[in-house]
């Protein structure tokens, strides 16, 4: 039997439950249709659980958070050694969330093809507020360590694959995808209050980017403040905004139908070395829905956004709000980016064309 016919059992060692995590659902869950039907089967073992995951990001509840994190590594141990059962793993981030790469380092003596993928720079010390002084545990230096013993590196966009290759032969870009069934194209009518609606969708740990942009939008309330609404879909409310917002609480079953209500959506982030290593998922999910997006002038942002075309690039405050006027006052424009936009998601970033990528790396290392 060839390789390409062969049924192929893929053990997925991922951090969080399924269809709660939106790297995970972006990065492997989206693709397991497309896999299913290229002999390629998944089982999920996730590190967390339900009630780990409800007090991780809140601030205290330090007894509950070590006992959920001793208990999540006892089933951690007990997956590494199921392991062995399957064709390869999959390894999204690390096998724990906290300690060194120690069972990362058994699947490499045991001889378990790895394939170890990351989406953001994980590399660096980069830890919720609720955390601070859990920090250290994290052992950011164990990234490169897997990346060394990994049968095979992918990520998500060339930031990240610099870094990977110098600790690894076998790195390979593959983009985090958009499912173009379920982020249809919408058809944008006008609001029957006239106003654009500008929007921001993401989770509590990237929150904080678009709380630290809430100088720019203040400035454009001043300007444009009855022209315009500012929505948040989130998994908490903004800390501290002084500006009128209407924030939506994220699910994955409201998810798309409260994107499709934005007319302008936005990624801000810092220019630092963390931000520079995510990849364009918010983007990417403005733009699979028609969406024109304005986004920071850096890192994966560049490869996605083709200024004045599917949408628009920005850094100064004054090229937001520049970016800002030119798409509130011209719906044709937002409508002919956004079709720009969607193109550009079709053809580059679509969850078939990521999952073949993915397929061909299994393969390989299978």
């Amino acid at each position: 039997m060839s390789v390409d016919s062969k049924k192929i059992r893929i053990c997925a060692l991922v951090l969080d439950p399924y269809d709660t995590s939106p790297g995970q659902r972006f990065r492997i869950e989206q693709w397991e249709p497309y896999l299913n039907e290229k002999g390629i089967e998944i089982d999920y073992f996730p590190f967390t659980d339900e009630n780990l995951r409800k007090i991780l990001y809140q601030p205290g509840q330090f007894g509950g958070k070590i006992f959920g994190m001793l208990k999540a590594f006892a089933r951690r141990i007990r997956d590494v050694f199921r392991a062995g059962e399957y064709d390869a793993v999959f390894l999204y981030r690390a096998a724990s969330m906290f300690g060194p790469a120690l069972l990362e380092r058994y699947l490499k003596i045991r001889g378990i093809p790895v394939i170890y993928d990351f989406d953001d720079s994980i590399y660096l010390v980069n830890t919720s507020d609720a955390n601070k002084k859990f920090g250290w545990l994290k052992f950011v230096g164990k990234t490169a360590d897997i990346c060394a013993m990994s049968s095979a590196v992918t990520v998500g966009n060339s930031h990240l694959a610099d870094f990977a290759s110098k600790h690894s032969e076998n790195v390979f870009i593959v983009p985090t995808s958009i499912d173009t069934e379920i982020y249809p194209e919408v058809e944008k009518k006008p609001r029957a209050d006239g106003k654009t609606v500008i929007g921001w969708t993401g989770s509590s740990t990237s929150q904080y980017h678009l709380e630290a942009f809430e100088p720019v939008l203040q400035s454009l309330v001043d300007r444009r403040g009855g022209d315009i609404i500012i929505k948040v879909i989130s998994n908490r409310e903004p800390v501290g905004f002084k500006i009128p917002y209407v924030w939506s609480a994220w699910s994955p079953e409201t998810e798309v139908a409260e994107i499709a209500e934005i007319d302008i959506g936005i990624m801000p982030t810092p220019d630092d070395e963390w931000a520079r290593g995510k990849c364009a998922l918010k983007a990417l999910q403005y733009m699979s829905l028609g969406i024109p997006a304005i986004c920071t002038d850096m890192g994966a942002n560049r490869d996605v956004i083709e200024q004045g075309v599917n949408g628009y690039l920005a850094m100064s405050p004054e090229s937001w709000i520049e970016a800002f006027e030119k798409l509130i006052d011209d719906r044709e424009l937002r409508l002919e980016m956004g079709r720009a936009a969607r193109k550009t998601v079709v053809e580059r970033y679509s969850m078939r064309k990521c999952a073949e990528l993915f397929e061909e790396v299994v393969r390989k290392v299978v």
